[in-house]
């Protein structure tokens, strides 16, 4: 049985490395860019991931108002987590997405809270590219940094006409369930586990050998917005935490979202295929009882 278990987990395995669509881009691009990309190239849906009063006071041409609260959906129990297929399908065909189009996904607000600042839009990336979008990017900074460059601004609403979003595919290089985490626990030479809550939920209890990388420090404030520190900043905050960015890696949190922030960063800026963000939650994780846990730092 322990021999069945193993041959499963390693064809599991193999299959989350090789088969992602290598096609599929995850890019970070600038206000600049943004506006440029927007001007020269056509079959771009932007989305603002802000509340519904902040979108309809001032949002990029053409934005639609997507939130991380529109895409969540509970799953035994648990709240916050990756919709299934057919809800995802209803979601975005009600917003009228389309999988062939290219993608402006940008944040704002939470101006006191970096990783919630990020979150919002890297949720939102890992629900477009977990329904095959091929092209997807942060437009780092966010709202307030195009505004206070003088770009276009619109306010009110803007909607596209409804479309039939059909998923073709799941990439398997984004969402690690439960049995490949639980595998990954009992397999550290092979994978590495990160914690990206904040540093106090972290020290009163995390899955035993995980490591800590808050999902807020990968950003440094510039007056009212925040962007991402540059890559070797971020190289040094991994090698801080003395975590491999080569090794395969499962980040975990309270309900993936500001996990789904560790395998953006890891996307855009490192181009690796090896992370995956956890379906699920630590807290439910805790429950069943079914992972070692430890109290305090890792050491």
């Amino acid at each position: 049985m322990r021999d069945k278990k193993f041959i499963l987990f390693f064809v599991l395995f193999a299959g989350l490395i090789f088969s992602g669509p290598v096609y599929a881009k995850i890019g970070i691009l600038t206000t600049q860019q943004v506006g440029s990309m927007l001007q020269t190239q056509k079959n771009i849906i932007v989305i603002d991931t802000r509340n519904k009063q902040n979108y309809l006071a001032g949002h990029l041409p053409n934005a639609v108002n997507l939130t991380e609260n529109q895409i969540i959906a509970p799953k035994e129990g648990e709240l916050g987590l990756m919709p299934y297929n057919q809800q995802l399908e209803k979601i975005f065909s009600e917003y009228g997405l389309k999988s062939n189009a290219a993608y402006i996904v940008y944040s704002g607000e939470d101006y006191n809270n970096p990783a919630n600042f990020i979150a919002k839009a890297a949720w939102v990336i890992s629900a477009l590219y977990w329904s095959g979008i091929r092209d997807i990017y942060y437009m780092d900074g966010g709202f307030e940094k195009w505004k206070s460059e003088k770009f276009p601004v619109v306010k009110g609403n803007y909607s596209l006409p409804k479309s039939h979003f059909i998923i073709k595919f799941n990439p398997s290089n984004i969402l690690a369930q439960k049995g490949f985490l639980l595998w990954s626990i009992n397999n550290e030479n092979t994978m590495q586990i990160i914690d990206s809550r904040p540093r106090k939920e972290y020290l009163e209890g995390h899955i035993k050998g995980a490591k800590w990388l808050y999902a807020g420090d990968f950003l440094e404030k510039v007056s009212n917005y925040w962007v991402i520190r540059p890559k070797s900043v971020i190289e040094n905050l991994f090698t801080k935490e003395d975590i491999d960015i080569n090794k395969p890696t499962v980040s975990y949190c309270q309900s993936g979202h500001l996990s789904s922030v560790i395998w953006l960063i890891a996307t855009s800026i490192f181009d690796k295929q090896s992370f995956w963000s956890f379906c699920g939650t630590f807290a439910n994780l805790q429950k069943q009882n079914k992972i070692p846990i430890n109290i305090g730092p890792i050491c």
